[in-house]
């Protein structure tokens, strides 16, 4: 495969996930909470539309990049690369659709809220942030691109704080059935072990 065509199927990788979250809109407003934190919600989506702005700004207006890839690797790396993303991507959308009616796009507790520890969820706790971060990494590492990368990489800190805030409600409402999840599943990070008991 051409270097061309491996960077086009890495953002290609964009699609089933775009696909499978057409339905943000709507959940963002027909949706009944018991607790709700939008608060927290806009100013996490304000930081990650400003690092996405950032990287826009730098990108595309000013061309400010590195290349990642040492001379000679970029068809290897476009291919890994495009691996990771549709990965991330398909982690994204099966963790999305293992949720189901419980997905939310801001930070809630829905009338008879169920904890969902199946499928990605007994992996990790949060597989839809670990999935767009492979995503990320993913288009970075296919494109060539040390800024892309370093953004990639940067969204991992509201994403940990969308982990942390959406834990608190979680450990409010689901009490020690959360507690015991979260002590057995790890947060955003799969372990590459298992656990004693």
């Amino acid at each position: 495969m051409s270097l061309a065509t491996l960077r086009t199927l890495a953002l290609a990788a964009l699609v089933p996930l775009l696909l499978a979250y057409l339905d943000l809109p709507f959940r963002m407003f027909r949706q009944r909470f018991v607790e709700h934190r939008w608060a927290e919600r806009l100013v996490l989506f304000s930081i990650e539309l400003n690092l996405l702005l950032l990287w826009l700004l730098a990108r595309v207006f000013l061309g400010r990049d590195s290349p990642l890839a040492p001379a000679g690797a970029e068809r290897g790396f476009a291919a890994a690369g495009a691996a990771l993303a549709w990965a991330g991507a398909l982690l994204a959308v099966w963790a999305k659709l293992t949720l189901g009616r419980w997905f939310s796009a801001s930070f809630g507790i829905k009338p008879g809220h169920e904890l969902v520890t199946r499928g990605p969820y007994a992996v990790v706790r949060h597989p839809i942030y670990l999935g767009l971060l492979a995503l990320g990494v993913g288009l970075a590492v296919a494109h060539d691109s040390l800024l892309t990368l370093g953004i990639a990489l940067a969204y991992a800190v509201p994403f940990h704080l969308h982990a942390l805030i959406e834990e608190q409600m979680f450990a409010r409402h689901f009490g020690d059935a959360w507690r015991d999840y979260a002590a057995r599943v790890p947060r955003i990070v799969p372990r590459l072990w298992r656990r004693r008991a």
